[in-house]
């Protein structure tokens, strides 16, 4: 049965499960990198870089941008849209699934809670990487699964305060100057 809160186990391909993985030496202990890391990695790339084109090629990412800046303005403009609305909402939905099974596959299992860490670090990615900013958003997710993988490692603590070093990230954040993000220095005072 599908539905309920019980765990879901489920078996991936078999090319995605022989052996672990490759082991990496960092510091006083090994960085993992899986072969399900490795395939949601290259996936991820190919699903932005077809986000991007898809933005660009449609002209969807300046109706984007008018609508969420002024809803009446960009319907002055000609822009429909509960149309922008409703293909953004798709757009992140398929988004959201795609990732989602790239998480279930990397974990093996299923459960009602799986996407909630997932959730909060994809968003200190995009605080990182600039919201609104594709390719800057999945630069600050690497970063952040880079210091993340390899944080532990160099200081010779244990591997479970991966999620603190990335809640730390967001909680005490990098203040990014005001000249260099035009936009951001307004609300600062």
């Amino acid at each position: 049965m599908l539905f309920g809160a019980q765990r879901r186990d489920y078996a991936n391909p078999a090319i995605l499960t022989r052996g672990s993985g490759w082991n990496i030496p960092v510091g006083t202990g090994n960085v993992v990198l899986t072969y399900t890391g490795v395939l949601t990695f290259v996936l991820s790339v190919l699903i932005m870089i077809g986000l991007i084109w898809w933005l660009n090629a449609h002209v969807w990412d300046a109706a984007m941008r008018a609508v969420a800046e002024n809803k009446p303005v960009a319907a002055l403009m000609g822009i429909d849209v509960d149309g922008v609305i409703s293909k953004t909402f798709i757009i992140s939905g398929a988004l959201a699934g795609a990732a989602g099974v790239m998480w279930g596959i990397h974990l093996g299992l299923v459960y009602y809670f799986v996407g909630f860490v997932p959730g909060i670090k994809a968003f200190t990615a995009a605080v990182l990487g600039g919201i609104g900013n594709i390719p800057g958003a999945m630069l600050g997710g690497l970063f952040l699964g880079i210091v993340e993988a390899l944080g532990p490692a160099v200081l010779g603590l244990n591997f479970q305060l991966k999620d603190v070093i990335a809640f730390g990230i967001l909680v005490f954040g990098v203040d990014l100057p005001a000249d260099r993000y035009p936009g951001r220095g307004a609300e600062r005072g």
